[in-house]
């Protein structure tokens, strides 16, 4: 199919009579010389630049009948947009608990709802908004000429900051609940985890909760200031229900009461399934869940005895027979196979159940990270050498120190033996000053310089390698309620969580923020939440109707290769360049509609609508 194609414009050898001149007839039907000139016009415009900002809108071109005017209007994947915004009943609910704006021409569910198409099309800062919108059909975003003209970005950052606001708490919260009611989510089971989100700048005006501050940053920039956002999702299709913004020290182990307090407000229920990464397992989060008779599923912290015992009798060599789960049969570079064991305690003081595991993929990790931190230690040893026995390195115990801060910091403490070895220097030195005379009287000086010796400790490696892969889980889920595989799986979803993150730091690009005021900075974030939310109903609808209807895979990929599991990015991605031309010369106005591929038909049938959405 060439490009013309796609936009309805074909390209046919014409037929003529026998006695027909050619060129004649064709100058009596003025309409097929227009078609035939604007094919031409469009053929230049669509292939100057496929699908470039520079093509949309209005065009005044020189035709061989005088002058005419080109408009494209740009449709793009907004109305699929629209049509899981509408199914949430968003913009109602928006102006439900963020009121109408004051000048009654774009209200706050409007402005909001253009905010998240733009986050999810083409994210851009606040200040672009403006010459974002102006590119884009108007019936396609569902708003008039005077609103497309009343969006900037003063609007948006007014709204932002209700967003932030206590009645922007509500909001969520009904949101939440539409998503899981209309489309019928499986909130059995809930992950979560937390992120850093990075900002440049000083924030000295962030003083009131949540604060712009240091913290561990997880994006490994602690040279920048940073909020904690958390996030929940369930594993019916990884769709966030819910979220939180804190401070940039906030730490993971001291938010989960409040947590699980909102899942259980929202969720109507306790006895959900929760999984979080080993911060929650500390002794007052595990009975707060099993008072509320919730169940939980996270990862055994290294610092707790039962985890050092079990590893320091593995390192010794102790004889664990691990039996295979789970896993592929195939040995490849991508396979999987998970064992667990018996020999391991089975349980904690409190009468929680451990379950141990040896992971194939973590195992090779561990391996490929240790060596990693070993060459990364040798390299900095190498590098102080040549500091040695001069400045704060002249003393053995100096030097001592310092390399055993370098084993530390590196955590190659017990995998490097090293000692520092000293020479003695043997120099001369004369008794009386000024100019050196024959048979001066000299002193002999003995100067110790110390040199630095490492080795790796095979031993030691070869202790901590037999630990390699091993993880322990811990959960109140009984072997009748969950077998190990079944524990195994449950955490294995965590993932979920993981991949929303990814897509808030990449497609929908939630940083850098170009704002300065804290209260729009947190409304930002909201709203990037809210995009996640249609992204990941978007995702859940396409791949829940491929297993419906069969389909083990569609061609959504770059030259048409074919994908198991089509994500929105993709989706929306094959309706970027949706458009429609209109053409005017003197009198005439010919119109050339839209023409959807069929892959683009295919696409809206998996995602419940009718291509009608695009007429």
């Amino acid at each position: 199919m060439t490009k013309l194609e796609r936009f309805g414009i074909t390209k046919k050898t014409p037929t003529r009579k026998p006695n027909e001149i050619p060129g004649r007839n064709e100058e009596r039907n003025p309409r097929k010389k227009l078609k035939k000139n604007l094919a031409f016009i469009l053929c230049l415009l669509i292939l100057s630049s496929m699908g470039g900002k520079e093509n949309i809108g209005k065009h005044r071109i020189q035709t061989g009948e005088g002058p005419a005017e080109l408009e494209v209007h740009h449709v793009g994947p907004y109305p699929i947009i629209r049509h899981f915004l509408d199914k949430l009943g968003f913009i109602r609910m928006v102006r439900s608990h963020l009121g109408t704006s004051r000048d009654s021409v774009l209200d706050p569910g409007l402005t909001l709802s253009l905010l998240i198409q733009e986050i999810l099309v083409s994210p851009l800062p606040l200040y672009k908004i403006s010459e974002w919108v102006d590119g884009i059909s108007t019936d396609a975003l569902g708003i008039t000429k005077t609103q497309k003209k009343a969006l900037n970005d003063d609007r948006v950052a007014r709204v932002l900051e209700t967003l932030a606001s206590v009645r922007g708490k509500t909001l969520f919260f009904q949101i939440a609940l539409r998503a899981i009611k209309r489309f019928e989510l499986d909130c059995r089971q809930i992950h979560n985890d937390t992120t850093t989100i990075s900002f440049h700048g000083a924030y000295k005006g962030s003083i009131e909760e949540p604060r712009i501050t240091w913290g561990v940053n997880k994006d490994h920039r602690p040279d920048l200031k940073q909020l904690v956002f958390g996030l929940n999702v369930t594993r019916d299709g990884g769709v966030p229900i819910s979220h939180q913004v804190y401070s940039g020290n906030r730490t993971d182990d001291t938010i989960h009461l409040e947590n699980l307090e909102e899942l259980r407000e929202i969720l109507g229920r306790s006895d959900f399934i929760y999984v979080a990464d080993s911060k929650l397992c500390t002794k007052k989060n595990l009975v707060n869940i099993q008072r509320y008779h919730g169940k939980f599923v996270t990862v055994l912290p290294r610092t707790w005895k039962e985890d050092k015992a079990f590893r320091k009798a593995l390192a010794a060599g102790e004889e664990v027979r691990w039996r295979k789960i789970h896993g592929d049969n195939d040995e490849g570079p991508e396979s999987r196979t998970i064992w667990t064991t018996n020999s391991g305690p089975e349980e904690t003081p409190q009468g929680y159940r451990i379950i141990w595991y040896r992971d194939s993929r973590k195992k090779a990790l561990d391996a490929a990270a240790r060596e990693e931190k070993l060459k990364k230690t040798e390299e900095e040893l190498r590098g102080l050498v040549p500091k040695l026995n001069r400045g704060s390195l002249k003393q053995k115990g100096a030097i001592k120190q310092k390399v055993q801060t370098i084993l530390k910091k590196n955590g190659c403490e017990g995998l490097i033996d090293f000692s520092v070895v000293s020479t003695e220097k043997v120099s001369l030195t004369r008794l009386r000053r000024g100019r050196p005379r024959k048979g001066d009287p000299l002193r002999e000086v003995r100067t110790k310089i110390f040199h630095l010796e490492w080795t790796r400790n095979k031993a030691a490696i070869k202790a901590k390698s037999r630990t390699d892969g091993v993880f322990p889980l811990i959960t109140n889920l009984s072997p009748q309620e969950a077998s190990k595989v079944r524990v195994f799986l449950i955490y294995k979803d965590q993932a979920l969580v993981e991949r929303r993150h990814k897509v808030m730091k990449s497609d929908l690009v939630v940083a850098p923020v170009y704002v300065k005021k804290t209260k729009r900075v947190q409304g930002i974030l909201h709203a990037t939440f809210l995009a996640l939310v249609v992204y990941a109903l978007i995702e859940r609808e396409a791949r829940m109707n491929m297993e419906r209807m069969g389909k083990g895979e569609i061609p959504i990929l770059p030259e048409s290769r074919s994908s198991k599991s089509p994500t929105t990015s993709r989706i929306l991605e094959i309706f970027r360049d949706v458009s429609w031309y209109e053409f005017k010369r003197g009198e005439e106005h010919l119109v050339f509609p839209l023409k959807l591929t069929k892959l683009q038909k295919e696409v809206l049938g998996l995602l419940g609508m009718d291509p009608k959405h695009y007429v």
